[in-house]
């Protein structure tokens, strides 16, 4: 199938939503095209280039975006909102002037739900909530519960959206197909990213009792 595509500095998962500003003509155009023909366009990773101006070398492997929310502004600019919905693969590409249109595949796999990928899946869950508690700690804040999707492969796209790493682990993990090969990952990531953040909460704790007792 064809789409259009558009090489952005991020890296969006199937079931999460990110606010896109829409400026450039070749943009405009896309999304405009994509909003009156109700059809997907391709968020993909830049391999080399910038998001404005010039050409841009996407990756392989990016998701399908969905508009869900359009609000347009002065001289024909948009904020959209877009919700990610299936992985691909780009297997060519060619410019339809001015922006980049893919020949992809859509990339799914049925992994046969066991016991095994339940529990993988209950303690990265558990983990995500402790990490996401820590991270709300260090700024005075707190969460009484974190509703996330309770299916393995939802539940690591959810994760893998929300992991504070760096494009390239972020993409590593929209590539690997495999919900529990991706659990995985974010098991060993999230436990030492618990293990940073426990001294930097009792950092915040120590200094915020410090201060009561000098005001005492």
């Amino acid at each position: 199938m064809d789409i259009p595509l558009f090489p952005l500095n991020t890296v969006l998962f199937p079931g999460s939503t990110i606010p896109l500003h829409i400026f450039e003509e070749r943009y405009k155009l896309m999304i405009g095209e994509c909003i009156a023909e109700k059809r997907p366009f391709g968020v993909i990773l830049i391999r080399e280039g910038e998001e404005v101006g010039g050409p841009a070398e996407p990756v392989e492997v990016g998701t399908t975006a969905r508009i869900i929310d359009a609000q347009k502004l002065e001289d024909g600019k948009l904020n959209v909102t877009v919700l990610g919905e299936q992985r691909f693969r780009v297997l060519g590409v060619r410019r339809r002037e001015p922006y980049l249109v893919g020949d992809v595949e859509i990339l799914g796999i049925d992994e046969e739900a066991d016991r095994t990928l339940s529990d993988l899946a209950d303690r990265a869950g558990t983990l995500f909530a402790e990490y996401v508690r820590l991270n709300l700690a260090v700024t005075h804040q707190w969460a009484r519960t974190i509703e996330m999707p309770s299916e393995p492969g939802p539940l690591a796209d959810f994760i893998g959206h929300r992991l504070a790493v760096d494009l390239h682990a972020k993409q590593r993990l929209l590539e690997e197909e495999s919900p529990r090969h991706r659990l995985k990952t974010e098991v060993d990531v999230l436990g030492e990213g618990i293990r940073l953040l426990h001294p930097r909460v009792r950092a915040v704790r120590t200094a915020r009792w410090s201060g009561f007792a000098v005001a005492n």
